[in-house]
Order: structure tokens, then sequence, then C-alpha cells
């Protein structure tokens, strides 16, 4: 008999801690994850793999504010999905764990699928999908110190993957909705509603120590929540720049629970 597959794909824009559920979801026995080939510590989008077939950031010439071309992102005709399938499949069956996980749960993680969240959907079933989002401050000073991009570029990206979010909560399912605060704070709770999600990973651990980059670098840890660190680092001016472009979407900031930061 064929062994039971599924799929879980982590929706979540960059800078929000998609690299770090996604390392302690690969730990699970029954998860299928891709290989990273350049080292541990490395990152592994699903899009790398796939360039030729689907826009990428990259390939767009917007890496960590893709949200700037989200209709090439969005259009379904420059994506070729049955080829896509079939080398994701290739590249996940490198892994030890295609041979053992019963049911097999390929996971993939690559930012963008914000935009491709439908498209997935669609192309792959049975499908379960995690949706994390995080504090806009930290984020926008997160992607600028990593990009060197203006302010207002960084915490533009944000609202629209936050307004984007948003319709995918309403349109994916099965599906839950985590933020990126709750799986250091409340990590039990993320941690059941995961598996209430994808019972086929009931010996996740969200305590477990990961290597992941943060703003002290690369370190080997649990999921710490560096929001106030990273909100410290931006000035006055930073901040009010980023209060310009929020206080226009007060509704986005209420739907996630997110307080303006006034200084």
């Amino acid at each position: 008999m064929d062994r039971a597959e599924k799929y879980l794909f982590i929706i979540c824009m960059n800078n929000s801690g998609s690299t770090l559920l996604e390392r302690l979801l690969s730990h699970c026995r029954n998860a299928v994850g891709f290989l990273p080939r350049g080292g541990p510590n490395e990152q592994v989008n699903g899009q790398r793999f796939v360039k030729d077939l689907m826009p990428t950031p990259h390939g767009l010439g917007v890496r960590r504010v893709w949200s700037e071309q989200a209709a090439a992102l969005e259009d379904e005709s420059r994506y070729d999905w049955p080829k896509i399938k079939e080398r994701w499949r290739e590249q996940w069956a490198l892994n030890p764990k295609f041979a053992t996980a019963n049911p097999r749960v390929f996971l993939e993680k690559s930012p963008p699928n914000v935009y491709r969240a439908l498209m997935l959907q669609k192309n792959f079933s049975p499908a379960a999908f995690i949706l994390v989002q995080r504090n806009p401050y930290a984020v926008a000073e997160g992607i600028r110190r990593r990009a060197q991009l203006p302010i207002d570029r960084c915490i533009a990206h944000w609202i629209r993957c936050a307004q984007k979010q948003i319709e995918n909560e309403r349109t994916l399912q099965p599906a839950i909705s985590v933020g990126y605060e709750d799986l250091s704070e409340r990590p039990n709770e993320c941690q059941k509603a995961i598996v209430d999600l994808v019972p086929e990973l009931d010996d996740v651990d969200l305590a477990h120590a990961i290597s992941a980059h943060s703003i002290e670098g690369q370190l080997r840890q649990p999921i710490l929540n560096y929001n106030e660190r990273q909100i410290a680092q931006l000035s006055a001016d930073d901040i009010a720049s980023i209060n310009a472009q929020l206080e226009k979407v007060p509704e986005v900031m209420s739907h996630f629970g997110y307080e303006f930061i006034r200084r």
C-alpha cells in the first residue's frame, strides 16, 4: 500500500519567524523538509529549486520587499505547477525521512507564499497551512538592517503582506494563525494548535534549541522574542515614518492586535 502523504505550508513574510518555525517542525519524525545544501544553518526555501518555473523575489529584483511585485507573484500563468511539484518531490526524496516518515508530511516555507497561498491550496492536496504574523515595527527594523532599504519601503511591505495575510486567513482551509510573539511567549498553546492541525506532528517541541540568525548574530537557542530589542534600534523619526503609513490602515493593526508606538 502506498504511504499516506500530506503537505504543510508555512505562510509567513520574511523577517517574521518562518525559518525558526520550519527548523523546529523539521525535527518531527514525520516532517519531510528540504535538506540544506550549504550546511545546517542555511535557510531552505522551496522556491530556490524552481526559479525557472515561478517568479521569485531575486528574479524580480525585490529580494526583501517582494510585495512591490505582487502582481507578478500572483500571476498564475507564470507558474508551472506540475513541474514544480515534480521537482519539489525530487528534493523531498533526498531527505532520509522520506523513507521512514509515515505518513509523510512535506514541509515548505518560502516567504512569498503569502501571495501564492491560494495556488498552493489549489495544486497540493491534502494541504494544511500555518499563518504567522509579526509586529510591524520589528519587521521593518529587521528588513532595513539586513537589506539597507529605506524604512518607508520596509513598512509598506509589511502592510501589503499583512493585508494579504488577512485574505489568506479567510480563504485557506485547514489553517491556523499564530503570532511570532506567541511562538516564544505561549509555546504550549502554539504547539497544541499545530498538533490539532497536523496530528502527525505530535512530537513537535517549540522549546527545542535551534540555530538561526537574530539581531545578535547566528545563535543556537529556543525561540526568543526580539521585538523589544529591535524596536529600540528605531529612532523617533523612524517611528514617525512608520506610523505615518500604519495610521492609514488602523484596521490591519487592530486585526492582529498590534498597538501603535509613540515617541
